[in-house]
């Protein structure tokens, strides 16, 4: 089973529905793409890319791209080839985005049209006889790389999005550079999925490949656990280069539900996006960092995100500390009935690898004493050991935490 395969079910399903809206908050009416839509321009985008594409060894194509309306679609349209997506973000320093396109050794990058000057004029080592030829709003440029090394200090790796980082993490079906001649397996045609970098906060980013095996028990975990039906709404968070990006729209479109997707601007602006989310588009379910649901402020959590009368039936947080259960009493209002919960995990496990419901009765406690919130329970496919000193499995007291898929 891929990640593509998951939607197509759903479409044949519910062509007729709304997959993606895409809203510029901008006094103009957002717009809507169906099911239907969304995988024939996934279909013709793959066609594009067979004609024009020359794929020898590892099929990884770049994405350098806004949100937007078709972002879905080209990410359908590149996993039909099939071959993986490696995002790109615009607003990345270029010194991180080239250090990763050369270690990926990316020879094709699909860049919207609306940023291609912005693509050239960031890239200097690109040679300048560089191939490329327009689709449907995008440009695909063949890379070809002036002949330097790909050189980066471990500070520049640093991103917004930080998870935290476990030492000794182990993954059997991902595969970073660092551990490449145990996963030659995931290069495989039909196998990888995406490709991603982790923030390089404790030394240079590493490149991590994950195949569809090791997302889709993410995706049909959620599914299962939040009780995603065709009528949800579900917010595309998190930029692309963060792989709970991966979660949020593979959720929502293998369930037949509905995708919401604003620009990045939108995002900072936390009385407008609130807005957005819960009056107009009445989001059922959002994944998010608590940096993002700080970002509302506790009045406006209070009586929109986290209301009496929300939209919201589920919150889920993760890839930082979880909030303190105080702060998280005082921002729910009284009847407020959104479930909670606390999802932990790292890139280099596919995204998430447990998750913990908060207890209505601990919500709701009147007790001042604020306990830790445990992970939890581990998602479908992972594998969750805490080992001592010397490596062996403990059931009690002081550890490390080892996660496998």
């Amino acid at each position: 089973m891929t990640l593509q395969e998951l939607v197509q079910q759903a479409a044949c399903l519910y062509s007729d529905r709304i997959a993606v809206c895409f809203d510029e908050c901008n006094n103009q009416p957002p717009i809507y793409c169906n099911y239907k839509t969304l995988v024939k321009t996934a279909s013709e985008l793959s066609h594009f890319l067979r004609l024009n594409c020359d794929f020898e060894g590892i099929q990884e194509v770049g994405l350098y791209c806004y949100p937007g309306i078709n972002l879905p679609s080209w990410i359908l349209g590149i996993l039909q080839v099939p071959a993986a997506y490696a995002p790109i973000d615009p607003d990345s320093p270029p010194t991180l985005s080239t250090y990763f396109m050369k270690k990926c050794n990316l020879k094709y990058i699909l860049v919207d049209r609306k940023q291609i000057d912005k693509f050239i004029s960031s890239y200097d080592t690109l040679n300048s006889d560089t191939f490329s030829v327009e689709h449907n709003g995008l440009v695909l440029v063949k890379l070809g790389w002036k002949n330097t090394e790909a050189i980066l200090r471990p500070s520049d790796g640093k991103e917004q999005h930080e998870k935290e980082n476990i030492k000794n993490s182990k993954s059997s079906g991902n595969c970073s550079e660092g551990n490449s001649e145990g996963c030659i397996h995931v290069r495989l045609k039909d196998c990888l999925a995406y490709v991603l970098h982790t923030s390089g906060t404790t030394g240079l980013p590493k490149i991590v490949r994950v195949p569809h095996a090791c997302i889709i028990p993410n995706v049909q975990h959620f599914r299962v656990l939040f009780k995603i039906t065709q009528e949800d709404v579900l917010f595309l968070a998190s930029p692309l280069t963060f792989d709970p990006s991966v979660v949020e729209i593979f959720v929502a479109l293998s369930s037949g539900a509905s995708l919401l997707i604003v620009p990045n601007s939108v995002k900072m602006l936390p009385s407008k996006l609130a807005a957005v989310l819960f009056a107009h588009h009445r989001v059922t379910v959002l994944q998010a960092t608590p940096t993002l649901l700080r970002r509302f402020g506790s009045q406006l959590i209070k009586s929109a995100v986290l209301s009496a009368s929300t939209s919201l039936r589920v919150l889920a947080l993760g890839g930082e500390a979880f909030p303190s259960l105080t702060a998280l009493r005082n921002w729910r209002e009284e009847g407020n009935r959104t479930q909670i919960f606390n999802i932990y995990g790292i890139t280099e496990v596919s995204s998430w690898a447990t998750f913990y419901r908060i207890p209505e009765k601990m919500l709701n406690s009147t007790l001042q004493c604020d306990l830790p919130v445990q992970l939890g329970f581990p998602l479908l496919g992972t594998v969750v050991e805490v080992r001592d000193a010397n490596g062996f499995p403990i059931q009690e007291g002081d550890g490390q935490v080892f996660l496998g898929c």
